[in-house]
Formats: structure tokens, sequence, C-alpha cells
């Protein structure tokens, strides 16, 4: 009778031990070596207590991330496509962002890069669909340039339904976020009536105006020749729309 008892105890304690196994390994908890092989990975890659040693830090994260930690992987990857304390290597960075980011751990840059990486066929293999999916999870999170590279997707049609309209609300909304390129798009878009179904040569030169301060260049040539489309009464109320508009954009205010 007493055997059967310690025999049923046993029974209950294995099954017990092994479910709580399972489900440390389903949920992904971080095991206490793992998590020591953070610890030490981030003394070396800030300078905690040790010089700092980007490629020690390097090796302890990746052997993490080889055991499944989503934070190590994530870390990891950004070193890879970074080439710090490691030879660059896009391929490895994508592989590594993209486990970390199956995990859910991410963040807007490491989802552009990834949207990135499909669009361009660079690391993986290329596709548009997932290109579009990684590219709009990074513009929720408020990457400027995944924004505007939707805005360009959108009017074109690649990957996606062509639409205008929506193209054109990413690329206001990146502009607004001080982002030059998609600053010169807008100015496009405004000249052209693209997408927002009405010319508007006074926010066209605005946006132009406001791209070529920021330091891109095709803005200057664009800016130019718009001045000679305005009379001198426009050209005056487009300088002083730019300058409203530069305040505005420092402020977070909306803007046309």
């Amino acid at each position: 009778m007493s055997f059967n008892k310690n025999s049923s105890f046993i029974l209950r304690f294995i099954t017990i031990f092994c479910i709580v196994f399972l489900l440390s390994v389903t949920c992904g908890f971080t095991t206490p070596g793992v998590q020591v092989l953070k610890n030490k990975a981030r003394k070396y890659y800030q300078g905690i207590g040790v010089k700092q040693n980007y490629t020690k830090a390097f090796v302890l994260y990746r052997r993490a991330a080889e055991k499944g930690d989503a934070g190590a992987q994530y870390i990891c990857g950004g070193m890879y496509f970074r080439g710090l304390g490691v030879k660059k290597d896009n391929r490895a960075a994508f592989k590594y962002l993209y486990r970390a980011a199956l995990q859910g751990k991410s963040s807007g840059r490491s989802e552009r890069i990834l949207g990135e990486a499909f669009f361009q066929g660079n690391g993986t293999l290329k596709n548009l669909s997932k290109a579009i999916h990684w590219y709009s999870l990074s513009a929720e999170h408020g990457d400027s340039e995944a924004m505007n590279t939707l805005g360009y997707l959108y009017f074109m049609g690649r990957g996606v339904e062509r639409n205008e309209e929506k193209g054109a609300e990413y690329f206001l909304q990146a502009a607004k976020n001080n982002f030059p390129q998609a600053q010169f798009n807008t100015g496009i878009m405004y000249s052209t009536g693209s997408g927002i179904g009405e010319i508007d040569l006074v926010a066209a030169y605005g946006w132009m105006n406001i791209a070529a301060a920021n330091g891109y260049r095709p803005a200057v040539a664009a800016r130019d020749y718009l001045e000679n489309l305005l009379t001198g009464k426009e050209l005056s109320e487009a300088q002083q729309f730019a300058g409203k508009l530069q305040k505005t954009l420092e402020s977070g205010k909306k803007t046309r």
C-alpha cells in the first residue's frame, strides 16, 4: 500500500515537472544562463565596469540569441546591420531582426529594415506584400522613412492597389515629421495636384523651400523652377507661407 502511494506521488511529481518545463519552453521564459549572457554582454556593450568592447558584447549577445532570446536577437541583428563588433552582414541582420520581430521584439526602425529587405530582396527573397506589412508597422510606430516609402508604393501601385490619395497621406505625414524627401514629394503633389485633387503652387513652393533648406538637393532646382511660375505677389505669399510652415513644423502644429 505504501509502495502504491509513493509511486502515485512520484508520477504526479514527474507530471507536474514536465508540464512546468513545457510551459517554460513554449512561453519563451528567459533561462538564468541566457540572462547571465545578456548581463555580461550589456557590460561590454556599454562599458560598465569593463573596457567597452563591442566584439565581446556581440559574441555574448549572439550566444543568447541562438538560445532563442528575442531581446538578444534584436540587438544582434542591429549589430550586424551597423557592423558594430562584427562585419556588416545584411543577411545575418535580417535573420536575427526577423526572428526577434516574430517574437514581438521590434521597433519602428527594425520594422523598416525588414520592409527594406523584403522590398529590395536584400538578405531575403523579394516579397512586396511582406514589405508593405513591415513598412506599415514601422509607419504606425512613427518611422518617417517608412511613411515616405509607403507613399511611393501606393502612388505607384507596387505591392498594393494603386491609391494616390493614400500615398499622399503618407507623404504628408512624413513631411510633417520633417523628413526632407517627403517634403519634396509633397511639393510635387501640390505642383501637380496628384493625390490631393488640386494644384496649389504657393503650397508647392513652401514645401520645396523647406525641403531645400533641410538639405534635399533636388528640391533646390524644383523651388527655383517654381519661382518662374509665380507672379511677384504669389512668390511673396509663397515665401511667407514657407516661413510660417517652418514655424508650425517646429511646433508640431497641423499644416496643409
